[in-house]
């Protein structure tokens, strides 16, 4: 009786559809090709249209290419969206089945009736590929009163925007930029400082950065190295007691910003500070009766010189090797010049021929010890 019954309808449907290419269910009058009104009057009756009703991983099994583009629209009821497992050919097309619901076949996939209700600010979900945001002249502001109001996999990035601070390998960041990792920091395509005018970066027990000052102000001495390389034979020859000779060096290292030399006339210009100068002599003298060889370096100071002396003995009438080091700390003003010389002093008993200045072995060491 049921069967004849279902054939029946199925008749009906046929010829109204035919004749009329409309069809109604309770209605003389259908509006679209299927018009069904519902019982409103009955308090029992259940209304309503039930589109056939399967599970994800029912939908899944089915044979590879079942669902194409000639089923687009087709209309499901999905009582089970847990994940499929054994063989399911179709699996890809039900990618999106992540809840119970109504589905509809795109060609490509079964997509939720409520796609476009749900979006980030109502429902989590799962990026299908790459996805660029393109802004072009607009902005992209979160507003977040939350202590980790963004992101990345947990502490990877941690952004408070509480108390204004980014966590990196930490979600609950100290400071205002706080990098929590073994080698956590590295620093590409920096630039060379200035030792005069640029703070020191240190590192507190906390790990925290802080500056200390200039190597300037912390007084930490840098050099810059001068050496005579050729030695020069009877140097002091044509000078009596409180003459003095050029010492042709040439510079060797310099770590001083703002100090330069001129190799032509040995000749150094200072940028403004306090420096300690060593003037390093090594000498031979082989001269009869020459048993005391006396020198002096007038160093400069401010806009004047100093003179500071030094005296060595050795062997008489042969060849005698002596040396020594004269040293001046001194303050000076910027553009300051000054040229390396040495001078005989009057404390010694050596003139004239037969004295020789070594080359390799005389140096000349200048250190900026601070402002």
């Amino acid at each position: 009786m049921k069967t004849k019954q279902i054939y029946s309808l199925l008749a009906f449907l046929a010829i109204g559809s035919t004749c009329f290419s409309q069809v109604g269910i309770a209605t003389l009058n259908p509006q679209s090709t299927l018009d069904i009104t519902g019982n409103g009057a009955s308090t029992t009756a259940k209304d309503g249209v039930m589109a056939p009703r399967i599970t994800r991983r029912q939908l899944a099994a089915k044979v590879a290419g079942t669902y194409a583009a000639a089923q687009s629209g087709a209309l499901v009821y999905i009582t089970d969206a847990t994940t499929p497992t054994g063989t399911i050919p179709s699996v890809a097309q039900t990618i999106e089945i992540t809840a119970a619901g109504y589905y509809f076949f795109n060609g490509t996939l079964w997509k939720n009736v409520n796609d476009g209700a749900l979006n980030l600010y109502n429902s989590n979900g799962i990026l299908l590929g790459p996805r660029t945001v393109t802004q072009a002249a607009n902005t992209l502001a979160f507003t977040s009163t939350a202590t980790n109001g963004f992101s990345v996999d947990g502490t990877t990035l941690s952004v408070d925007a509480v108390n204004d601070r980014i966590g990196v390998g930490t979600a609950a960041p100290s400071n205002k930029l706080h990098i929590n990792g073994t080698d956590p920091l590295r620093l590409q395509g920096t630039t060379v400082g200035n030792t005069t005018t640029d703070p020191l970066l240190v590192l507190d027990t906390n790990g925290v950065v802080k500056t200390i000052g200039t190597l300037g102000a912390l007084s930490i001495p840098t050099p810059a190295v001068f050496r005579l390389e050729t030695t020069q034979s009877d140097f002091l020859i044509s000078q009596g007691i409180g003459g003095l000779q050029v010492v042709p060096m040439n510079m060797i290292k310099n770590s001083i910003p703002g100090i330069s030399y001129n190799t032509a006339s040995s000749t150094i210009t200072f940028p403004a500070g306090t420096y300690q100068i060593n003037f390093v002599y090594e000498g031979g003298h082989d001269a009869p009766g020459c048993t005391i060889s006396s020198y002096f370096v007038d160093f400069p100071l401010n806009a004047s010189t100093t003179r500071i002396h030094s005296t060595s003995s050795h062997n008489q009438g042969g060849a005698s090797n002596h040396g020594g080091t004269i040293t001046y700390v001194t303050t000076l003003p910027a553009n300051r010049t000054w040229q390396i010389h040495l001078g005989r002093g009057q404390s010694g008993n050596c003139s004239g021929a037969g004295m020789g200045l070594a080359g390799s072995s005389t140096q000349l060491l200048v250190f900026r010890i601070g402002d």
